[in-house]
């Protein structure tokens, strides 16, 4: 890696090491926006994207193959612009007909990062349903990139370049791929404030906003002042908490927020899409590389 570029993708880690660890709102906004900066990108967005566990048999051929997006984490939009982006994401196309999501969605499963050639084919970003969105934003190219952190979880980033710069190349697929494998502690509490790692059940919003008060270390009648609840109301939100979790004690919570490193380490390494076979600075290439045959 470019001695430039790795210290981009460092400078971007630092970052992420000083953002709120007990705020999983803010660590998503943080993880875009350094995604960007690692990158040499303008803007960035997270997304989380989830499938049931059994694939209804009527699923297994469609496009997407039903992975349904369930929270997309973006630096906010221009004031000016905000009516106009809502609009058009309330009339955009089905995801089916979207083809950076159906790229994205078929190969799921490997760490891969998708330029444009990938995400739409020799077309222009102009000339695909995204193209007047990504216009508003700014924006004149996009790689996405992609992490499956369980059969039924991935975690999608994606750096915008505005018109104009450069678009996209093998060395950038290569950064985006390394922030990935590094920043996965972070990855993993974000999952974990969803309840999305395998052994959980997901949580409702409320639930995620008691969790976060659980991480701030308030009571749990601190907490029913906070979110306007009977102390009872809150006692029982803090227990459906910890029965999706898998947890008994607010101990635990506070332990398995701490070891998600270990978590993230255990599940290394990734498999990889054939553009990253190689890669250089790739933990999950390297460890392949090494393993005993």
């Amino acid at each position: 890696m470019h001695p430039d570029r790795w210290q981009r993708l460092c400078d971007a880690l630092s970052a992420l090491a000083r953002a709120p660890q007990h705020h999983p709102n803010l660590i998503a906004e943080c993880l875009a926006h350094q995604a960007a900066r690692a990158t040499g990108g303008h803007r960035a967005f997270v997304l989380l994207m989830t499938r049931n566990r059994v694939l209804p048999r009527n699923l297994q051929n469609e496009p997407i193959q039903g992975w349904t997006p369930i929270h997309r984490y973006s630096p906010p939009t221009p004031p000016k612009y905000q009516a106009h982006i809502r609009e058009l994401m309330r009339q955009r196309n089905p995801l089916n007909d979207l083809p950076s999501s159906v790229a994205i969605a078929r190969s799921a499963g490997r760490l891969r990062v998708l330029l444009r050639p990938e995400l739409i084919g020799e077309r222009r970003w102009e000339e695909t349903p995204t193209g007047e969105l990504m216009a508003l934003l700014g924006s004149g190219d996009r790689m996405m990139g992609g992490l499956p952190l369980g059969d039924t979880v991935e975690i999608i980033i994606g750096v915008d370049r505005p018109p104009g710069a450069p678009e996209f190349d093998e060395e950038d697929r290569a950064q985006l791929a390394c922030f990935f494998e590094r920043c996965g502690p972070y990855l993993v509490r974000l999952l974990i404030s969803h309840g999305l790692l395998p052994h959980q059940n997901p949580l409702t919003p409320r639930e995620r906003e008691c969790y976060e008060l659980l991480l701030d270390s308030l009571t749990e009648r601190e907490i029913a002042e906070v979110m306007g609840l009977t102390p009872r109301s809150a006692h029982q939100y803090v227990s459906r908490i910890y029965q999706k979790l898998g947890l008994n004690s607010r101990a635990q919570l506070m332990s398995e927020w701490l070891i998600a490193g270990q978590i993230f380490e255990d599940m290394l390494p990734f498999p990889l899409h054939s553009a990253l076979v190689g890669a250089r600075g790739l933990r999950s290439a390297e460890m392949v590389e090494k393993a005993p045959a």
